[in-house]
């Protein structure tokens, strides 16, 4: 299993690394929740409430707990 480190970019975003590449970052949004994208072409499976979306290469997440 691979080791997934967080570095902190001040004040809002987190990028993730494995294996000292970077794979994903997450930002926190001024008007609340947050976005994450990945840093290489994957993207995010469409939302189970937009059926006919197209998969997206950032979600929104109003919270990360």
């Amino acid at each position: 299993m691979a080791h997934v480190t967080w570095d902190h970019n001040q004040p809002t975003t987190w990028i993730a690394t494995v294996s000292g590449q970077a794979v994903c970052s997450v930002k926190r949004k001024d008007i609340g929740g947050w976005t994450a994208g990945w840093t290489d072409e994957r993207l995010w499976p469409a939302p189970a409430h937009l059926p006919k979306a197209l998969p997206q290469p950032t979600r929104f997440f109003s919270s990360l707990e």
